[in-house]
């Protein structure tokens, strides 16, 4: 329908907005004090505004009904400063008698709510700002000057009315296209009665057809479906689809401007058609007119909001509203992923659109992720230059090494602080993912039999404890990131990824399979080779989302090895174990042995033990079963901790000349006779437990300082705090490393 409605008006873009176009921002500004005497002239009461140009336009003041400092006035009249007119007094219960004095004028053209008030007190609207941002004839003395300059000029001439003004923090509407401040204004505008397609909304979200993720939205979601106003979906711009409205230029003879003679130019049309003129809704413009039978028409000059147009996407990219072969097989999708700010603009829209045209939602989830930012959570923005180029980042670290650093940090519900440095843990997690593959290749056989290649063909007692945890955690990853992906939560599932593959199959497995694969053919290194391959190309198939193109080279090469007849990785679909292959015990004799060799390297790079040489070490384990452990799998240990032996302690007591490593299921003894320049390491950890101190101390005084403490961010209190404690644990250990070099 078209009506004439309070709208939001850009004076420099010329056109309508919805409220949903609509930005805000917090400016200071004045409340000006105002008086406004009765029609004797007596003192009257005093109101308050931001606004003091509106008042030219002004129709009534309105008092909230049980404010009792004006009860008495309510019904009278008084006299509007500079205008020659008298207004009522009315009591209305949308003022707030608590802002300002109380007291507020009523602007019915120039304010939204003023309209409101207007239409329940059948108030006037005298229009005294035109579309152009100027004052109008109404105004009088003050026709043709803009706001700004007219603001001026109403306080000059105020004189003795203007009581007085003070500091005001307003909340300012601008246009979201160019940043000008917004014109509330009356106008004829097309309207679309929203309520009716909001309810389908609601219904298709209260009944699960339609999720939101993470849930988190819903509740956002469906109070803006609940509060939902009509849509000004008309724009008065030179781009876009036209209103689909016709005019016979016969029966509107005398209304729109040009009729007379037959004629009239969309710009006279947009300027001169009234409420009175009549039109013909159509797809395209009649033959002839079905009351006159009149064949000249104008179309109306007015274009449709583009999100009106972007709202029928889902249905019109598949040749809608034709019934197409796309459209059955594709209306409706399953998800549709976007950012939080259009959720309202687009989201709901085509929602609500979907239901309306075709009974049901165009997409049945909806992941809303949050907005790219700087590193220090800024908006990027030319102006700031803090813009970030995606080209020129996949250019310099690879496209998956981009998607990946994009994902890991889209954590729902939160914006993704984005800086070059996130490129290169993805650059380099891509660089191991490469060189994995490779070495995985280049220990397979040139000739191969796939179906002796499955996970299945494995008999657990043949397996090793490598090989039954590598399994464990894989079948684990593989569950838990499905769940993820199912319920997206993509940053969480492209950590899991990454922490299995580097952290577990590449730094782990893959480093204790090359002793077997060192060694003469057999079972072993079939074994090996099996889990190698298949535990790959499984990884592989569920990081291809994130990262598609190195995922796609390596299923390429790997599949013959596994058996797979896709032509891409994409058709292979997701792996699927066939048997179970949790297995708690080794999970956790594996932790421990990870435990023991992380304790040893620790130490070689604590007394800088270079790392071709290897070093004997002595173990001592309180619990017979970590003794087992240790003797069992001393292969690995002197494997990936580079020991040129590993052996019981007789006693359990340290050496003399030797320096310690204590795990959580070991205590390992090192001799250092021989190995290391003991006064060139002692001197040098002592200049750097001297360094340290030195920081330790001024942090110390900083952290002491009332004044620091008081008046310093949380954020950086809590900083030194933690910095504080990490420099306390490092000079501990740096103390402990000395006293196993005395007597070296």
């Amino acid at each position: 329908n078209r009506g004439e409605r309070m709208g939001n008006w850009c004076v420099r873009c010329g056109t309508a907005l919805s409220d949903i176009e609509v930005e805000y921002q917090q400016s200071k500004t004045k409340l000006w004090h105002i008086r406004y005497p009765d029609a004797q002239g007596g003192p009257g009461l005093v109101i308050a505004t931001t606004r003091p140009e509106t008042l030219l336009g002004d129709t009534a003041v309105a008092v909230h009904p049980e404010d009792i400092r004006y009860s008495a006035l309510v019904g009278k009249s008084l006299r509007l400063p500079l205008m020659d007119r008298f207004i009522p007094v009315v009591a209305d219960q949308a003022v707030d008698s608590g802002f300002g004095t109380g007291a507020v004028k009523v602007t019915p053209a120039h304010d939204p709510n003023d309209f409101e008030i207007a239409l329940r007190h059948g108030l006037e609207a005298v229009k005294v700002i035109g579309p152009d941002g100027r004052m109008t004839q109404a105004a009088g003395r003050y026709s043709g000057l803009s706001r700004e300059k007219c603001r001026e000029q109403v306080l000059g001439d105020l004189a003795g009315s203007l009581v007085g003004a003070q500091d005001h923090l307003n909340s300012i509407a601008v246009c979201y296209r160019c940043g000008q401040i917004i014109e509330p204004l009356l106008s004829w505008q097309w309207f679309v009665r929203m309520r009716p397609l909001a309810e389908s909304a609601i219904a298709a979200l209260d009944s699960g057809r339609f999720r939101l993720y993470p849930e988190s939205w819903t509740q956002p979601y469906r109070d803006w479906l609940c509060g939902i106003k009509d849509w000004c979906i008309s724009r008065q711009i030179w781009w876009g689809h036209r209103i689909p409205v016709w005019y016979c230029l016969e029966c509107n003879r005398g209304i729109i401007a040009g009729a007379e003679q037959g004629q009239g130019s969309a710009e006279e049309l947009r300027l001169h058609q009234i409420a009175d003129a009549t039109g013909v809704v159509s797809r395209e413009q009649p033959e002839r007119c079905g009351s006159c039978g009149c064949v000249s028409f104008i179309q109306d000059p007015d274009v449709l909001d583009t999100w009106f147009s972007s709202a029928l996407w889902p249905l019109s990219v598949f040749g809608w509203p034709d019934e197409t072969a796309d459209l059955k097989a594709l209306y409706p999708t399953q998800t549709l992923v976007t950012g939080y700010e259009i959720l309202y603009l687009w989201v709901a829209r085509m929602q609500m659109m979907g239901l309306e045209l075709r009974g049901e939602v165009p997409f049945h989830h909806a992941l809303i992720h949050g907005i790219v930012r700087d590193k220090h959570g800024k908006k990027m923005s030319k102006s700031l230059g803090n813009v970030i180029d995606p080209l020129v980042m996949m250019d310099k670290y690879g496209t998956d090494a981009f998607r990946f650093s994009i994902i890991e940090q889209a954590h729902p519900g939160k914006d993704i602080p984005f800086s070059e440095e996130s490129m290169v843990g993805p650059r380099n997690f891509s660089n191991k993912i490469w060189n994995t593959g490779r070495f995985v290749l280049m220990n397979l056989p040139p000739s191969i039999e796939p179906a002796n290649w499955a996970l299945s063909n494995l008999d657990r007692k043949d397996l090793e404890l490598p090989d039954r945890w590598i399994l464990a955690e894989y079948q684990r990853t593989l569950g838990e990131t499905r769940a993820l992906m199912d319920a997206y939560e993509l940053a969480a599932a492209a950590d899991s990824l990454y922490g299995f593959l580097w952290d577990k199959f590449c730094d782990w497995y893959v480093e204790l399979a090359k002793i077997r694969l060192a060694g003469e053919e057999g079972k072993g290194k079939e074994i090996v080779r099996t889990i190698l391959v298949q535990v790959l190309t499984g990884t592989v198939k569920m990081l291809h989302p994130i990262m598609p193109f190195i995922t796609e080279e390596l299923y390429l090469s790997l599949k013959p090895y596994v058996g797979e007849s896709a032509g891409c990785i994409a058709d292979s679909g997701i792996p699927v174990l066939d048997r179970d292959w949790s297995d708690e015990e080794s999970r956790e004799k594996m932790g421990r042995l990870m435990g023991m060799t992380v304790g040893l390297r620790t130490l070689r790079a604590e007394l800088n033990v270079p790392p071709g040489l290897k070093i004997r070490a002595l173990y001592h384990c309180p619990r017979p079963a970590d003794a087992k452990l240790v003797s069992s799998q001393a292969d690995c240990l002197r494997h990936l901790a580079r020991l040129e032996a590993v052996e019981p302690s007789l006693d359990g007591r340290r050496p003399a000349q030797s320096a310690t490593a204590v795990t959580q299921s070991a205590t390992f003894f090192v001799p250092l006779a021989g190995i290391i320049d003991a006064d060139r390491e002692r001197a040098r950890l002592g200049k750097t437990l001297f360094e340290l101190e030195s920081v330790l101390s001024k942090l110390e005084e900083r952290l002491s300082n009332v004044d620091f403490i008081e008046k310093a961010p949380a954020q950086n209190i809590e900083a030194a705090r933690a910095q504080r404690a990490d420099l306390q644990a490092r000079i501990v250990k740096l103390r402990e490393t000395l006293e196993s070099l005395e007597g070296v």
